[in-house]
C-alpha cells in the first residue's frame, strides 16, 4: 500500500519540483537584471546593493579558473570596482539547465567601453554559471570560463 500511495506522489512531487525550478531561473534572471544594471555607465551603489539582495549573506562566488573564491564582502568590493566601466554590457542566455536547487546557464556577455570598444572575441565568447540556491536566494555563483 506504501508504494502505491508513493507512485500516486510522483506526478505531484515532479509537478512541484519544475515550479521551483522555474522560480529559481526567475531569480537568476533577477540577478543578470541586477548585474546589467551595475554594469551600466550610469551605475551607482544602490545598484550594487539591490544585486547583493538577491545573495544569502554568507554567499560565495567563485572562479576555477582564478582559483578565486570570494566571500560576499569581497565580491561587493569587485563589484564596485567596476562601477562607470562600461557604457553598457548585455546578458542573452542561450540555454539554461534546472536542478535542484541549482540553475546553470550559459550565455553571451557583450559589453561596450567608456569609449565605445568592444573586444569581438570576448564578446562572442559562450560563458557557463552555476547558480546554487538555498531558500529563493543564491548561495554561490561559479563561472566555467
Amino acid at each position: 500500500m506504501k508504494m502505491k500511495a508513493l507512485y500516486a506522489l510522483l506526478p505531484f512531487m515532479l509537478v512541484s519540483s519544475a515550479c521551483s525550478a522555474e522560480a529559481l531561473s526567475d531569480k537568476v534572471n533577477a540577478y543578470f537584471d541586477a548585474q546589467k544594471a551595475v554594469e551600466h555607465q550610469h551605475s551607482k551603489e544602490s545598484d550594487v546593493t539591490n544585486l547583493l539582495m538577491l545573495l544569502t549573506p554568507d554567499a560565495t562566488f567563485e572562479h576555477p579558473r582564478f582559483n578565486a573564491i570570494l566571500s560576499k564582502e569581497e565580491y561587493k568590493a569587485g563589484l564596485l570596482s567596476y562601477l562607470g566601466q562600461y557604457t553598457k554590457c548585455d546578458i542573452q542566455v542561450t540555454n539554461i539547465i534546472e536542478g535542484l536547487n541549482a540553475v546553470t546557464v550559459e550565455y553571451l556577455h557583450p559589453c561596450v567601453d567608456q569609449q565605445g570598444n568592444t573586444n569581438e572575441k570576448e564578446n562572442k565568447q559562450k560563458l557557463v554559471t552555476l547558480f546554487e540556491f538555498s531558500g529563493e536566494k543564491i548561495k554561490r555563483i561559479r563561472h566555467y570560463f
